[in-house]
This record gives C-alpha cells, structure tokens and sequence, in this order.
C-alpha cells in the first residue's frame, strides 16, 4: 500500500495570515451568519507574485516558498529558512517578543544589549506556525527543472500574533513586512475573498491554502464538521465514518468544495468531499489513505455504494489481521507467565492475576481482548491441565488525559477498569501489569517511528524501564507513505520505533 518515490520534488509554501485591518463585527450569537463573517474577516493572506526572470511559472502569484535541502531536518524547518530568506518576519517577531516583554514588566528581558535571546523568538514563531497534509502537484505543463515531475508541496499557517489589548501594536507591526531575495517582485495582502479570486497563481495554491488552514475555510455539512471534532474515537473508528461521510455527501462536490481553486489553465475545480476530510484531521493517516482511495475510485466512476462497501470492508479484514497479530503476541506472553506461575517457589511469587493493560482508546484492542478471552476459554475447555482453571484475566486502562479516553476504553471492555495515569504508572514500576497493548495513528516509513495519543511515548518508556512489554498494533491504512511524518495536532506525539517490543503491522 505505501510507495515511496524518489522523483519527487518536496517543496514547502507559508501563508503568512496577518490581523485584518478592518473592524470586527460584533459576534452575535442567534446569527450564524455574523459566526461565519468573523471568520471569515479575520486575517488577510500575503501573496507574492514571482519575478519575470523565474524559470517555473513566473508572474504567477503563490506563498513564500522553496526546496527543502538536505540541511533541513524537517519541512518546519525549511519553512522558517524561507522565512528568514524570503522576508523579515523573525526580526518582527524579535520586535513583537520585546514589546511584549516591555508591556508586562515595564522592563526589556533579553541579552546585555537588551535584544531577546533567539531562541525565545524561533520558539515563538514555531507555536504560531501550523504544518498542513501535503499536496502533490503533477506539474506536465511546466517549464524548466520540474517539468513533468511531482511537486510535493508541504503547506504551513503562520498566524500573526493579534494580541488584541494592544491590537494597535501588532497591527503596525506586522504593516512592515517587506520582501527579500530575489524570487519576488511585490507583495500584497488580501482578504479571504480577494485571495479566492486571484490569478494567475502556481498550481493548486489555494488548495495548499486550505491544506494549511485544516480546512477551516471550506464550506463543510454541520455533520462533517461535528464529525472532525471527535476526539474520543480511534483512528480505525473515525475512518469509517469518514467513508459514509464522503460517499453520503458526494454528490454535492460542486455546491460545498467551498472556493474555486485555480490552475494554471483555463479549467477550474473545486474540492472533493473526500479530499475536504482528509484534511480535517491530517494527523489520523487512516482517515488520509482511505480518502485519497475513496478520490482515486471516485475519478474512476465507480459508484459510491460499491466505494464505501469495498472500503468498509477492507477496514474489517485488514483490521482482523492485525487483531489476529495482537492476540497471538498477548498469548505469547500469557504462556510465559503461566510457566512462570508454574515454576514459583516459596522465594518467589507470580500473581494468579493476568493484567493487560492499555491506553487511549483503541477498537484494535477491543477486537483483541475479545478474542484473546475467546480463545483463552476455548483452550481451557479443551485442556486437562486444572490448575489453568484457576488464572484470572484483568484489563486495566490508563485515563489517558487530556481526554479521559481511557475511562471510555473501559466502559467498552465488559469487566475492565481504569485508573488514574499516576496510578497505573505505579502499577506498572511494581510488576503488576503483564503487557500493554496500544494502537497506534501512524506508522512511519522505514521504522521512523509511531504516532499515537500524547503520552504514550512517556508509558513506553516507563515500559522499559519496568521490563514489561508493550506492543505496538496498527492495520496497514495506518502506513505512511512519506519519509516525513505527517502534520502533528495538539493531541498527538511521534514515538521512536525503539521504544516498543514489537510494532505489528499485517505484511499483505
């Protein structure tokens, strides 16, 4: 399911999103209308239109831009260099930081010249930066070095701080904002609308702008929306809704894509439903893979009802195989404890208790724990052996806050429980877990790495720590097909493949 392609051209583009100079309308609640205008209003976007003398798509108007390098560790970190390059954001920020700074001590803090220290300002400018799920453009009609290659375009938000008690600071501020370099011959900032209207652009810019925006823009059903912010379901559970969210809306592509986004042609499209999704929630990759198969079926004609039947489906099997995985290693390691229960004597003591633990909340590990039981019943049934009679099973789940995700993992498992995060950490440092078992968001190319809920890479570690295993379960929809992780929300965190026993993936 994952390919990875070495022509292709990895690019990054920052939209630059200053505080709209214009009033504000007063917010009224009875008005959804007022809701949307706020939104709306709220910033303006700069756009740069590129020199004459540009090899690719010259006069065209697009974000500020450029390759990612071999120095670059990360496309964040090619996007702040082009911002360096390209303008002189940082030095605003540094003026923005001390003013800050001035504003609640009365005093600049900073070095012996009363400049801030870098660092605080990088740091600055990375929390109002925001990665969005990249785009790839087949750029056939192009001219020069990536004629006929695939641009892979990784849009990024930088959001001007608006710092509304002193609102009038950072609007003259941020009014200062020049060019640099070469690449570039004017700059402008646009509202929303004026921006939506712009041409000519590079290839997909506004459906990079939406990329990086997380869609907030786009004109979405009330249910999609409520459905993007769930944060109680699992990765494999919000993928199958998606599927009946894309096929269930479909239809109305043309009424809901929002804003036309333009090509460098004459023709025009707008965004597709299932495409719109995937972009809600870029850092839950089943949902992304399965959209983008939903899309490439859809420009197939297939019908819908066969897509979401056929993908639906495919969910279930590859999601058995991976529960079949997971069970075979949480028998694995009953089986080692069971001889060692056998094996105890009156200087040593194995617990006549089995605890399996777990946190967030996975139906991966639902699927397991059912089948792992059946199983362990079923073997029982058949064994002449009594004493294995006399083992208990436990699951016990970790809160998993922020979002107590693991209090709902318990209500799900008949006779599971749940503890505090400190409590089952205390569980674990003392021996009284026998394995955990999570699911996983992401599974990174090449043993990268894991995305999971945040904290997980602190439990893996403590897992370690304790010599109790902790396996890591993921169906193939959760393969990454980049050699960058994707954009990471709030709620996420990426884990060093390292830090599991064994991460288990179906091969086929």
């Amino acid at each position: 399911m994952v390919s990875i392609s070495n022509s292709i051209k990895r690019v990054v583009t920052i939209f630059i999103l200053r505080p709209n100079k214009l009033p504000r309308p007063k917010p009224d609640h009875g008005h959804e209308s007022i809701s949307k205008s706020l939104s709306k209003n709220e910033f303006q976007v700069g756009v740069f239109r590129r020199c004459a003398t540009m090899p690719t798509f010259p006069n065209h108007w697009a974000g500020i831009s450029g390759s990612i390098e071999e120095e670059d560790a990360s496309p964040l970190d090619a996007a702040l260099r082009e911002l360096r390059e390209e303008t002189n954001v940082g030095e605003l920020f540094e003026e923005y930081f001390l003013r800050e700074k001035e504003h609640a001590s009365g005093a600049v803090s900073g070095d012996g010249n009363g400049r801030c220290v870098g660092d605080n300002v990088n740091g600055m400018i990375r929390s109002h930066i925001k990665a969005g799920l990249h785009v790839d453009v087949i750029s056939k009609g192009s001219r020069g070095a990536f004629g006929g290659r695939t641009i892979r375009v990784y849009p990024f938000a930088l959001t001007l701080p608006d710092a509304e008690m002193r609102h009038h600071v950072s609007q003259n501020l941020w009014s200062e904002i020049v060019m640099r370099g070469t690449e570039h011959d004017e700059m402008k900032f646009l509202t929303l609308d004026e921006f939506f209207d712009l041409n000519p652009c590079v290839p997909d810019l506004k459906l990079a702008f939406h990329h990086a925006t997380s869609g907030a823009y786009l004109d979405l059903p009330d249910e999609v929306r409520k459905w993007e912010k769930d944060r109680i379901n699992g990765a494999a559970s919000l993928a199958r809704m998606a599927i009946s969210l894309a096929a269930k809306y479909s239809d109305e592509n043309c009424s809901l894509g929002s804003y036309i986004i333009a090509t460098n042609d004459i023709n025009h499209k707008k965004c597709s439903m299932a495409l719109s999704i995937a972009m809600l929630r870029p850092s839950t990759v089943p949902i992304v893979n399965i959209m983008k198969e939903f899309e490439k079926r859809m420009q197939l004609e297939t019908k819908k009802q066969d897509i979401e039947k056929d993908l639906l489906n495919s969910l279930s099997s590859d999601g058995l195989k991976c529960v079949e995985l997971g069970v075979d290693a949480v028998m694995t390691r009953y089986n080692e404890w069971e001889s060692m229960k056998q094996r105890q004597t009156e200087n040593t003591y194995t617990s006549k208790v089995f605890v399996v633990g777990t946190f967030s909340r996975s139906s991966t590990f639902k699927f397991i724990i059912e089948q792992f039981t059946k199983k362990l019943e079923e073997n029982r049934k058949n064994s002449t052996d009594p004493s294995k009679t006399a083992s208990k099973i436990q699951i016990i789940c970790s809160q998993s806050t922020p979002g107590d995700e693991g209090k709902l993992m318990a209500a799900d498992i008949p006779d599971a429980s749940w503890l505090s995060d400190d409590d089952f950490a205390h569980e674990l440092r003392n021996g009284h877990i026998n394995i955990v078992i999570v699911g996983a968001d992401c599974i990174l190319h090449e043993g990268r790495g894991v995305v999971n809920k945040v904290g997980t890479a602190g439990l893996a570690s403590m897992c370690k720590k304790s010599d109790v295993p902790i396996i890591c379960c993921a169906d193939m929809w959760k393969l990454w097909d980049d050699i960058h992780p994707p954009p990471l929300e709030d709620i996420f965190e990426l884990i060093p493949m390292d830090l599991f026993d064994r991460v288990l993936v179906p091969t086929d």
